[in-house]
């Protein structure tokens, strides 16, 4: 049986180790402890959001692994719907359609009537049935906490500072307390990962891309839909809490980052929030400081990295895709072959040329199945 070093403890690790030890595979997981993107995350599952067909199968596909998931694991997950509306539904409509995902133009006064408190519309808006939401760091814990029930192994608190290699192969990984040895190292870093492959030789480039996510203070539900509006999206979650993040077109590539001006930050989404719900009037509670792991295309990057035992998963949109990429990865580690289909766009190799990775040498013998 191979062992499975798990590096990172988000939503895509959570998922990956849980199908691995789900299907009696050694996992570890190994948990730096530290809060990256699933713990900003605005938690939209959806599909109505792609950058082409191949990207919009993939994420459909994630829709139904996410409702599989929550069936077998009795996950809480929710299904709102999303409504949006602005310049381009018509021709957002049209691809949507065609690509067979479901799609309901709405009046303004069919929008009124399903959300009342809604600021009125004066144009026409799309309602996507099919799409939900995951609470991101509850179903990570859940995910892993499963993971562990089947039998999997979790290492909370040890940041991973290398790759391990040995003869052009990836051999576990050193901590800032010691070495971890597996068969398989499977690298769900978010944007940690470019860091940890650069030593190898591994090119992995990334789109810097910042994105805050503002919560308030719980008030009266409102809200029944996720809101995408052409501003930025809101959301109001079960306890009566808004989600707004603070970045404009949130599932987008973005950019720039300005200083942090905690002020600015919590102000725009407050007033993001007042305009399209003017009887929300919260203030806010918390601002998550989020970095979503956004490769320089905006596709995901899941797959073997040019060095034998060494697999990378980094991606946004981690919540809509993370139920699949589990299935997906746990089927590409353990079966020989090209791979799924559905991964085969999204290969290491369009952006990197692989050399010679550099040795790093054990420096301790340690008993256990994960070290030596």
């Amino acid at each position: 049986m191979a062992s499975y070093v798990i590096v990172g403890a988000g939503i895509i690790g959570a998922a990956i180790a849980e199908r691995l030890a789900s299907q009696g595979e050694t996992v570890l997981i190994v948990d730096g402890g530290l809060p990256g993107a699933t713990a900003a995350s605005f938690g939209w599952i959806n599909a109505s959001y792609n950058l082409n067909e191949a990207h919009f199968r993939l994420r459909e596909a994630g829709l139904r692994a996410w409702h599989e998931t929550a069936d077998r694991l009795a996950l809480e997950l929710a299904w709102p719907g999303c409504l949006t509306w602005g310049e381009d539904i018509d021709a957002q409509a049209r691809a949507l359609k065609a690509l067979g995902y479901p799609v309901e133009r709405l009046s303004p006064r069919d929008v009124a009537a399903l959300e009342p408190a809604l600021a009125p519309l004066s144009q026409d808006a799309l309602r996507f049935s099919a799409e939900g939401v995951a609470e991101a760091p509850r179903v990570a814990k859940a995910l892993i906490k499963a993971a562990c029930a089947a039998g999997a192994q979790r290492l909370l608190g040890q940041r991973v500072v290398s790759v391990l290699a040995d003869d052009g192969r990836a051999i576990g990984v050193e901590t800032d307390a010691g070495l971890i040895f597996g068969d398989h190292t499977v690298l769900a870093t978010g944007t940690g990962t470019p860091a940890l492959l650069a030593p190898l030789g591994i090119d992995l480039p990334m789109k810097h891309s910042p994105a805050d996510m503002v919560i308030t203070r719980a008030t009266t539900p409102m809200l029944a839909h996720i809101l995408a509006t052409p501003e930025r999206e809101i959301r109001q979650d079960a306890k009566g809490h808004f989600w707004v993040p603070s970045t404009p077109k949130h599932q987008e590539i973005s950019g720039q980052e300005e200083a942090f001006d905690l002020d600015a930050v919590a102000g725009a989404s407050l007033t993001a929030l007042a305009t399209y719900l003017p009887g929300a009037k919260p203030a806010w509670e918390t601002v998550l400081r989020g970095h979503r792991p956004m490769p320089k295309d905006g596709l995901p990057v899941v797959g073997p990295t040019g060095v034998e035992g060494l697999y990378v998963a980094t991606l946004h949109s981690g919540v809509t895709l993370a139920a699949v990429v589990g299935d997906l990865v746990a089927k590409d580690l353990r079966e020989a072959g090209p791979g799924p289909d559905l991964l085969r766009p999204y290969r290491l190799s369009r952006f990197s040329q692989v050399e010679e990775p550099r040795v790093q040498e054990a420096k301790q013998d340690l008993p256990g199945p994960f070290v030596r």
